[in-house]
């Protein structure tokens, strides 16, 4: 079954349309057709990983280099991979606190593959880097450029999700990142007397 999925090429229609239609990517997703779910991961995964080389070719490189490709890569996708869930359970949430329906098992499908465009920010800076030619500023710029793709991608799958316009889609994205920023502010205030107050006595 699985070895007949993988014959068949169909799983690579995810990939595409991660680049040319989200919209028609999410439709792939519902028809779990084949199942897309485990196939999602591997995105996150390469793009840490060509994240990591591509900042690898900015500055010059010593032994922890070695450090970096196995410790280092464990850790980001580890961090990566629970960024992802605890997102998306708070687009989930929010998505439902709106009125529609809950499924975060999609949701996650989708931020998973929204990922795929940054796996080329590794190519694209390797021009950068053999040409000595303002590298630094460059991963900057793509890496700019690739979460604005990255938003771009998510949100219209999750237009296409719950079958609303662009701009209640982007306020389904954006709440939960507008939510975490302010109660992390407070943590931080509430933190910050704590200490002081600590230091005063």
């Amino acid at each position: 079954m699985i070895l007949d999925t993988i014959r068949s090429l169909a799983w690579t229609d995810f990939f595409l349309y991660s680049l040319t239609d989200p919209r028609e990517l999410y439709r792939r997703i519902k028809q779990k057709e084949p199942e897309s779910f485990a196939l999602s991961f591997i995105v996150p995964v390469l793009a840490v990983l060509s994240d990591i080389l591509a900042l690898s070719l900015i500055g010059r490189e010593t032994g922890f280099f070695y450090y970096k490709m196995s410790y280092g890569l464990i850790f980001l996708v580890i961090y990566t991979l629970l960024k992802i869930f605890l997102y998306s359970s708070l687009v989930d949430v929010t998505a439902q606190f709106f009125g529609y329906r809950g499924n975060i098992k999609e949701i996650i499908t989708v931020t998973n593959f929204s990922m795929f465009p940054k796996i080329f920010i590794l190519p694209c800076l390797y021009i950068f880097a053999i040409t000595d030619f303002a590298a630094g500023f460059f991963y900057v710029f793509l890496s700019i450029a690739f979460f604005i793709w990255y938003v771009m991608i998510l949100v219209q799958g999750i237009s296409e999700m719950h079958c609303v316009k662009f701009g209640e889609s982007f306020l389904i994205f954006v709440l939960p990142a507008i939510t975490a920023c302010i109660v992390l502010f407070l943590m931080l205030v509430l933190l910050l007397m704590t200490v002081m107050g600590f230091i005063s006595v």
